[in-house]
């Protein structure tokens, strides 16, 4: 582990995004569709949202993340040979980590999908991303970290 790391910045910054993430979405509950979930806990946003009544779907194409996803989150997990079957139409908020799912949620959106909120967890900022965003009717509302949060403003 890294310098940092031991410092606690990692965890200052889950703490800095789950803070802004439970801000920005308001009170209430709602449903999300996360893909790319990981093992459900590392790098989710879902686990917050799960944790204050949120419900949706989990999503994870590698083996082994998935086998711990379907652990550490067996309420929203859905196989990913359920994937297409999964409907985009009722997620208040779609995330995304990995750039094949990041190209599916862009195809989605221009296909006239328009979740409220949308998060890209991208390793570099990609102007043809933002400008599709932008195109699609989303503001950018915060980037911390990797991650983008995008508003619909419809």
């Amino acid at each position: 582990m890294d310098h940092w790391a031991t410092r606690g910045g990692y965890r200052a910054i889950a703490e800095a995004q789950q803070g802004f993430l439970l801000r920005w979405v308001g009170g209430g509950t709602g449903t999300f569709r996360e893909e790319d979930a990981g093992d459900g806990i590392i790098g989710s946003h879902a686990v917050w949202l799960e944790k204050k009544g949120w419900a949706g779907v989990s999503l994870e194409a590698r083996p082994e993340a998935a086998a711990l996803l379907q652990k550490n989150r067996p309420g929203s997990f859905v196989p990913q040979a359920r994937l297409e079957s999964v409907p985009w139409k009722t997620a208040d908020l779609v995330s995304a980590r990995r750039e094949a799912s990041i190209r599916r949620v862009l195809k989605e959106i221009g296909n006239g999908i328009r979740p409220r909120w949308v998060i890209l967890q991208a390793r570099d900022p990609q102007p043809e991303v933002f400008q599709a965003m932008n195109r699609a009717g989303y503001r950018l509302d915060q980037f911390i970290h990797d991650d983008e949060y995008y508003r619909w403003q419809g």
